[in-house]
């Protein structure tokens, strides 16, 4: 079988200049229609911003039209190789029903999204806890949602893992609690410790009066009395109200003379065992005295 390589080139070269302008312009219709998608989702952010939408509707929405609308901008790519839109069209459903079956926890992921968007079990800028990981929501997207945690790590899980899990959300109710557990020495004035905790309560401005901060007695412990003082605040504001109340609370203990109990140990000799130790102690030091010389004593 011979080859007619002079005939091979000739065809390529003519394949290539066939192909080119239309890879070139596929090029062109795929770039363009990728920063169009960019200026539309813009678009659409602030629109739906204007509109006073969620931002976790926001984020999820966004997030979902980008996908579609660049797999849109992909098709309109190929239309210079003589692709058909509805073909294409065709061909996406068939391959996505395969894909479908073979990527379920994708697909899970999706619908999972939309659950979050459609139920609010909470929202973008919410504390919450979900699997021992606490943060701030920053994003719900189409398969994923972000949580930034307090050292400023973040943390993406599946949306079928926040649909599928105990979720704890310290922001819905608009309200948190702050608890300040404390042992005082028995004998101490209860009513005058309530006082000055209360009175703590009222000098810091981010505590909300109502509901009114309390303090109860919890539990009459081995070493002291067990109380708890609770305060009130929107949940933007906890941790801070917790730092600057605990220390607050240290230097009024401190100016009312108010101690905290701590556990110890103190280990007592009987005198007649220390008596007993030192006559051995004396028997020992007898008994190890230097013995005479062998050859002195022959002597």
């Amino acid at each position: 079988m011979s080859w007619d390589f002079a005939q091979m080139w000739s065809n390529f070269l003519n394949w290539l200049a066939d192909v080119t302008p239309k890879l070139l312009l596929a090029i062109i219709i795929f770039v363009a229609g990728w920063w169009a998608v960019k200026l539309i989702i813009m678009f659409v952010k602030k629109g739906l911003a204007k509109m006073g939408v969620e931002k976790s509707v926001i984020t999820f929405l966004s997030s979902f039209c980008k996908y579609i609308l660049r797999i849109f901008a992909f098709i309109i790519a190929l239309t210079p190789f003589g692709f058909h839109i509805s073909s294409l069209f065709a061909a996406l459903g068939a391959a996505g029903i395969t894909l479908g079956l073979g990527l379920k926890e994708s697909v899970a992921n999706i619908a999972s999204g939309i659950q979050i968007v459609v139920t609010k079990p909470f929202q973008v800028g919410h504390y919450i806890q979900l699997n021992n990981v606490e943060g701030t929501v920053t994003r719900v997207e189409i398969m994923y949602s972000t949580l930034m945690t307090l050292d400023k790590k973040e943390v993406v899980m599946p949306n079928s893992i926040v649909t599928n899990s105990i979720l704890t959300n310290y922001t819905a109710l608009g309200v948190r609690r702050v608890d300040f557990n404390y042992t005082v020495r028995y004998g101490t004035d209860l009513n005058v410790v309530r006082s000055i905790l209360l009175e703590a309560a009222k000098s810091n401005k981010q505590v909300l009066a109502t509901p009114e901060p309390i303090v109860v007695v919890l539990k009459q412990a081995a070493n002291g009395i067990e109380i708890s003082f609770r305060v009130f605040c929107v949940p933007e504001n906890y941790w801070t109200v917790l730092f600057e109340l605990e220390e607050q609370v240290k230097q009024i203990f401190e100016l009312n003379d108010i101690t905290l109990p701590y556990t110890q140990v103190d280990i007592h000799f009987k005198e007649d065992l220390n008596v007993e130790h030192k006559e051995k102690n004396v028997e020992k030091s007898t008994s190890s005295e230097i013995k005479p010389n062998n050859s002195e004593s022959e002597k």
